[in-house]
């Protein structure tokens, strides 16, 4: 009930401002839209029970025990879970594209239960801070849940999504890089995120799933909820814009503009003394004085998108550089090597090979606590990765990156944009 109700709030306070703002678009765009290439909701059954290993760039690596379904009984509702071992465990269980109203009104739910992480610690924000000098925050919980309504339009041309989502993180020691342990929580250090978000969608491209030609404008915003007094409020808006142009019969290039701001509202808690006591450290340790110099920027500026992970900087690990503005620029070859249809049923594995691809990619990006700031200092990764599309909807990827710290290897679902 809670995230319904969260849904609604996001309804009724940003659907009219994105809204406006799609209209706005709308006269740049062509009015008919380029001819979609094949139907844009698939029916194509397929599943998947296999042990497939994650290599996520600063979360590690491991195997995900995985169970797929993908169009469940001549449906379009996709229904996924797995059980997370390695460098992280829990569970993880999705319910997506269930149509509340056929090809007009969808529902997705997500659920996440982890209760083993590790995530790197940088103690400065901005594109300053050194790649080798960071602490590890060791979780013992990292729970998720979520829920979004999308109503879809013109064939996929235009959509309208709001979505509602709970994180909770329990944080019980820090430790350096070689993981010898540095503050040891007496009570772990717990958050927790709510968070509304709303935003518009227009595509006049050749496919949604797996567009060719054409532009693809989002516009979104979000908001987490202070939990108390003492956390600061402040709403995030992302703008990506997204060009597909055709390089010969079946290959693409992708340029991509990304653009990212937190517009503050009411600041934080900024006191040293008072962040330190909630964390149960000295403020005259370094580590310590690192993790809350953090607090208080995010308290100060906001976050907006950060850089690092598996979309934007595939070379640095997730959430590498932070602050308060982002800007994102992507260029992606996409060589489509086949487009042969190939039904394939391993016993474990079915679907049906529509498309083998391998991309090559370049891209780079700033952040700033001041939109002065962006810029100043740009940050870049370069790769590759294999890709195999699927009559299900599903887009299986791996990329290998590498850039100023070093390389990173991604092994996920979907494509990065």
């Amino acid at each position: 009930m809670r995230l319904i109700s969260c849904l609604w709030s996001a309804c009724s306070r940003w659907l009219p401002r994105l809204g406006l703002l799609a209209l706005c678009t709308l006269p740049a765009l062509p009015v008919q839209g380029i001819e979609r290439r094949k139907p844009q909701f698939q029916t194509e059954p397929a599943y998947l029970f296999v042990p497939f290993p994650y290599d996520l760039p600063g979360i590690g690596n491991g195997i995900a025990w995985t169970g797929l379904g993908a169009n469940l009984a001549g449906t379009h509702a996709d229904l996924y879970g797995m059980v997370i071992t390695g460098d992280a465990g829990g569970q993880i269980a999705g319910l997506e594209d269930v149509h509340l109203v056929p090809e007009r009104l969808i529902l997705s739910l997500f659920y996440q239960n982890i209760n083993r992480a590790t995530a790197r610690q940088y103690p400065t924000r901005g594109m300053q801070s050194s790649g080798d000098l960071y602490t590890l925050i060791e979780a013992s919980q990292a729970d998720q849940a979520q829920a979004e309504l999308r109503l879809t339009l013109s064939d996929r041309r235009y959509e309208f999504y709001v979505g509602s989502d709970v994180y909770k993180t329990a944080a019980v020691r820090m430790l350096d890089p070689n993981g010898v342990p540095i503050i040891e929580f007496a009570e772990p250090f717990r958050q927790t995120n709510e968070r509304l978000y709303a935003g518009v969608l227009v595509d006049q491209t050749d496919d949604y799933a797996d567009p060719r030609r054409g532009v693809r404008l989002e516009i979104s915003a979000s908001r987490s909820r202070p939990a108390t007094a003492d956390d600061p409020d402040f709403v995030v808006w992302n703008y990506s814009l997204n060009g597909y142009i055709p390089i010969g019969p079946i290959s693409t290039l992708v340029l991509r503009y990304f653009q990212s701001d937190a517009d503050m509202r009411r600041q934080g808690n900024t006191s040293p003394l008072a962040i330190a006591g909630d964390l149960g450290c000295s403020p005259l340790d370094p580590v310590c004085q690192a993790f809350i110099a953090q607090i208080v920027a995010e308290h100060t500026y906001g976050t907006s998108a950060t850089l690092g992970g598996t979309d934007m900087l595939r070379s640095f690990p997730m959430s590498r550089f932070q602050g308060a503005h982002t800007v994102f620029y992507a260029a992606e070859f996409r060589w489509n090597i086949t487009e042969e249809v190939t039904p394939f049923d391993y016993f474990i594995w079915k679907d049906v090979r529509t498309n083998v691809q391998l991309a090559f990619f370049a891209e780079t990006g700033s952040v700033g606590e001041t939109r002065s700031e962006v810029g100043g200092v740009y940050k870049s990764s370069y790769g590759m990765g294999l890709r195999m599309i699927s009559g299900s909807g599903f887009v299986y990827r791996a990329d290998v990156a590498t850039g100023d710290e070093g390389g990173e290897a991604t092994i996920i679902f979907m494509y990065p944009f």
